[in-house]
């Protein structure tokens, strides 16, 4: 009934898991019965839970990645501590096999449920706000994805008290992660966690990417985007390519441990080194996707208090979609001692040093827009201070450990521990920190207390190099990662130190709680009032704090260099706002509980996958795919917001606006005249992006477009998945381990048979589509029909293929080679299912609805859809079937 789940997954023995269990449910319940006292749970569902606003969904990621930090956080100083006390005869006091749990735990929760969070957070709340529109592409697909990484994170905290987690490293390398040698469940909860959370991932940068290309404000050309959507846009496209990988990198270590494939198997054919190649083609362009949005946040911060344009945009842009390229071609330096040979490690050596420079132009370029410049060190500019003095050090260890030879001495030691965090630290967290400070008073209203922020920055920076500088010594001495004790007592000194410094960092954590309850109780006297508390440059600071649902009563027309700064400037010269505009009723998406119940299901789905409770798993699939269908039928998506409350709400800023420019100094009025007039006598004397008179975009593409768009970019993502396999299987289609090979089982003629019903059916799709442009019913379904029936026709004739191999003994846990077969054929059949199930229901929603602008939209994406499919089926029948059958 329950599986493999008993009362002996509970630690009763282990009391530290056990008190912390105990301190996490307290806390939970707490908190709900607060709630449930004050009567919040009705506001909370309408304006948090169900809301796509993609302000509540950006701060809700930013919520869960404070809160996932402190669990986090508290795996460190677990770990830090231990180790100050491990030498020699002293053991510690974490058991080995609690210590691989912790350090296993805090490397995957500090990633994906930390880092990630946060840069989606700031990504989602800021980029409509700075583009001048007023939501994401895909509103109600954005509240999923952070349902889904809010279901993942739920998932790994259950394995604290339910259980264990992986004691694999926070990558699982295989064989030790394979069920020979981790039969617990541990590894599962670390599969299932990340993958849902994976998905969530790639959802959202499908929506920010489409957002970013075909959602802007009239005027907002690519050259007058801010540097911070830039660096999203470069992250997202990363994220676009390497996530996908790791997918389907983890699927595969997944069918191994579930059913007995030998992907990563020491028996069977299987190959480790590969788990490494692609799980290294996801991680080290996963640091670049964390941290360029945060060398966004610090170009914004920059400019805003150092009172002037950023030095240098276009080489910003240029350096940041170079690094976006070149960051997925460095992967093997994690592995130079795997014996590719020089060349191999020379090219990877040369780029990992070539990466560095495109960072060097970005350092530069904020240096010269300080220089010069009226620098106010403002919370946000601390940390952007603190960020450029620590991350060139640490880069420079980067640099020093892209050189081979230097690579083999260091290689999986504390040095290579310590360079890791100096870089992600300065690099990503405090630009996370720089960011909350920064936008705080935009999400809120108020601004955060100054005192306890700068007393956070202090403690941060100087407890990060008392915590990681003697971790370069030993590292040099021989200190290895993963270290659970230690005999040598020279080292005890630096661990010590170590130790000290996390707890100055914590003292860091504790100033920032502070903080934050010290400017609620105060927020009356922080209050922000105009909507612009820095004197800032973008289109955010142009509304009111916190925004109104809409963001913009107006999308506002971009001209010049920065959007607001030049709005602000006229306003400033001539002490007048711009003419009220006309207020129109405007349309905003409808709240939706999908995301919360499609994460409540799997969330129940992951659980039940962990614990082998088959009928749950069955269930929770059966009631999410419910769930989602009835979504799909809705027919209203919007609700209309009047044109009187638009018109107050917009009144209000304005009202606010013209007090402020009441109180404008006449140096500042002087200023913004000498300005103006130099903008207007040549406008790339200051490094201006186009002068007022150039014309920029129309504004945003209309809803086809964005949906065909959108659905493009995910199609990508499924392309880059089905290359990871295409891969997969060249590597092991000689593994054969002593059985049948490609020739003895594949059949030309049975397979040319499914590839002509295939393509015919993408014939058919092509008509259908042509139909519904021209409004016929008839025709548009009885194309739709004959597509579905030759699909049905290549899928059961695939399935057969499949029954009469694994009656032959050729099923895919025989061999490598039959394991990447049917893992690669069985994922293209798996699209081909669902597409019929999507076809059935599009059917019915053209007879029920007709040609309905969002039907017509569905039947675009699915067509797309059909087509990518024939196109992979393509590569598949030419690369398994022809050339594995002639060689």
């Amino acid at each position: 009934m329950l599986g493999k789940l008993t009362w002996r997954a509970i630690p009763f023995t282990e009391p530290l898991p056990l008190i912390t269990s105990a301190v996490v449910l307290a806390v939970i319940a707490g908190v709900l019965a607060w709630i449930t006292a004050k009567g919040h749970w009705g506001t909370l569902w309408r304006e948090w839970i169900t809301s796509v606003d993609h302000k509540r969904v950006g701060i809700m990621y930013v919520l869960l990645g404070l809160i996932m930090l402190l669990r986090g956080f508290s795996d460190a100083l677990l770990m830090r501590t231990h180790l100050a006390m491990a030498s020699g005869i002293n053991q510690g006091y974490l058991p080995p096999e609690h210590f691989n749990q912790i350090f296993s735990a805090h490397g995957t929760i500090m990633i994906f449920f930390v880092a990630m969070p946060l840069v989606m957070g700031m990504m989602n709340f800021v980029l409509p706000l700075q583009l001048g529109v007023r939501d994401v592409a895909f509103p109600t697909m954005n509240s999923i994805s952070f349902w889904l990484t809010a279901s993942g994170a739920l998932l790994i905290n259950v394995s604290l008290f339910v259980g264990e987690f992986a004691r694999t490293g926070w990558l699982g390398y295989p064989p030790l992660s394979e069920l020979q040698y981790s039969p617990g469940v541990g590894v599962d909860y670390y599969l299932w966690s990340v993958q849902i959370t994976g998905v969530g991932t790639v959802l959202s940068a499908v929506n920010l990417v489409t957002t970013i290309l075909k959602l802007r404000a009239p005027g907002m050309a690519y050259t007058r985007m801010p540097v911070f959507c830039w660096t999203a846009l470069a992250s997202n496209l990363v994220i676009l390519a390497i996530f996908p990988i790791l997918t389907a990198c983890l699927a595969m270590l997944t069918l191994d441990r579930y059913l007995d494939f030998h992907f990563f198997t020491t028996d069977g054919g299987g190959n480790t080194m590969m788990f490494v190649n692609l799980v290294w083609m996801w991680g080290h362009p996963e640091v670049y996707a964390l941290v360029l949005p945060a060398f966004g946040i610090y170009s914004e911060v920059v400019s805003t208090f150092s009172s002037k344009p950023l030095f240098g945009y276009r080489s910003m842009v240029t350096a940041s979609m170079v690094i976006c390229v070149l960051s997925c071609m460095v992967w093997l330096h994690h592995f130079f001692t795997m014996g590719a040979g020089a060349d191999v490690n020379a090219f990877f050596g040369i780029a990992t040093m070539i990466i560095a420079v495109p960072t060097g132009v970005k350092i530069f370029n904020w240096l010269f827009t300080m220089v010069g410049g009226r620098v106010r060190f403002e919370v946000p500019m601390l940390w952007t201070v603190g960020f450029m003095i620590t991350f060139v050090t640490g880069g420079l260890t980067g640099v020093l450990l892209a050189v081979p030879p230097v690579d083999f001495i260091v290689h999986n030691s504390q040095f290579l521990v310590a360079h890791f965090h100096h870089v992600i630290i300065s690099g990503v967290v405090f630009g996370l920190f720089a960011g909350y400070s920064y936008w705080f008073p935009k999400a809120f209203g108020f601004r955060l207390h100054d005192g306890w922020g700068k007393a956070a920055f202090w403690c941060w920076f100087f407890g990060f190099y008392l915590a990681w500088m003697p971790m370069y010594v030993i590292g040099l001495q021989g200190a290895t990662r993963r270290m659970q004790h230690y005999n040598d007592p020279s080292w005890q000194p630096y661990e010590i130190a170590s130790a000290c410094g996390a707890l100055v960092i914590l003292c860091g954590v504790l100033c920032q709680a502070i903080q934050l309850f010290v400017s609620i109780r105060n927020r009356d006297t922080l209050r922000d009032v105009t909507g612009d508390p820095w004197d800032g440059r973008s289109l955010e600071w142009s509304t009111s704090s916190p925004p109104p649902a809409f963001n913009f009563a107006v999308l506002p027309d971009v001209r010049g260099e920065e959007a607001y700064w030049g709005i602000k400037q006229r306003a400033i010269a001539q002490l007048h706002l711009a003419e009220a505009p006309a207020y129109h009723a405007i349309e905003m998406p409808r709240p939706s509980p999908i995301g919360v119940i499609t994460a409540f299901f799997a969330s129940f789905a992951g659980f039940a996958l962990i614990w082998h409770i088959w009928w749950l798993v069955v269930l929770s699939v059966a009631a999410g795919f419910v769930a989602l269908a009835r979504f799909g039928w809705r027919r209203e998506d919007e609700v209309e917001i009047p044109a009187a409350e638009v018109a107050r709400l917009d009144q209000a800023r304005r009202a606010t606006r013209t007090s402020a420019l009441a109180e404008v100094t006449a140096a500042r009025q002087e200023a913004a005249h000498a300005a103006l007039a130099l903008e207007q006598s040549d406008p790339h004397q200051l490094g201006h992006r186009g002068a007022e008179t150039d014309v920029g975009d129309s504004g945003p593409a209309d809803k086809t477009v964005v949906a065909g768009f959108g659905f493009w970019v995910f199609l990508l993502t499924d392309i880059i998945m089905f290359s990871a396999l295409f891969a997969t299987y060249a590597v092991l289609a000689h593994a054969t381990d002593g059985g049948p090979t490609a020739k003895m089982l594949f059949s030309r003629t049975t397979v040319g048979i499914e590839t002509v019903c295939l393509l015919f059916s993408t014939f058919t799709c092509g008509l259908a589509l042509l139909a519904a442009k021209r409004r016929n019913v008839g025709l548009t379904q009885l194309m739709l029909a004959l597509t579905g029936v030759l699909g049905a026709a290549f899928l059961s004739i695939e399935l057969r293929e499949f029954a009469g191999m694994i009656a032959q003994g050729a099923g895919p846990s025989r061999s490598a080679f039959l394991s990447a077969f049917f893992t690669l054929v069985g994922y293209h059949g798996f699209h081909v299912a669902a597409g019929l199930v999507w076809l059935v229901s599009l059917a019915a929603q053209i007879a029920t609805r007709g040609f309905a602008p969002k039907v017509q939209r569905k039947l675009l994406c699915f067509s797309l859809f059909w087509h990518a499919l024939d196109i992979v089926w393509v590569a598949v029948f030419t690369i398994v079937y022809l050339f594995g059958t002639s060689l």
